[in-house]
């Protein structure tokens, strides 16, 4: 349970920051387990769609191929643009596109970070 809350907590956390942004903001409560492609956060802004996975994790690990699938779901069906965000511990978040975290076979650390992560302000301007 203690996952769950620290990931439910990153969730809201950024769900936050974006609508404070000017986003529309919708989180997909356990979003893996309904049964159809849901990202835990979608966000919208001038007609602009974003998908965001989020992950808090403190070390390196790998993504999972169906979160990715879901991801590109999203892409097909809703032409949006889709990212994994990263909350890294006293550091803040990071995004990095699907195609990127594809290419690295999924698995995301601090040498991928530091060549790919985006900060928020690239994802979701000022």
């Amino acid at each position: 349970m203690r996952n769950y809350a620290k990931g439910y907590r990153a969730e809201n956390e950024l769900q936050h920051i974006l609508y404070e942004r000017g986003w529309a903001v919708l989180r997909a409560p356990r979003s893996g387990r309904i049964g159809i492609a849901a990202p835990d956060l979608v966000a919208i802004r001038n007609g602009r769609v974003v998908v965001i996975e989020c992950k808090s994790r403190a070390e390196a690990f790998t993504v999972e191929q169906e979160q990715i699938e879901q991801l590109h779901e999203w892409q097909k069906r809703a032409n949006a643009e889709a990212y994994i965000g990263w909350k890294v511990s006293r550091k803040g978040w990071f995004f990095f596109t699907v195609a990127d975290v594809v290419a690295n076979g999924g698995h995301l650390g601090k040498k991928f970070l530091q060549e790919k992560g985006l900060l928020l302000e690239a994802v979701a301007g000022q």
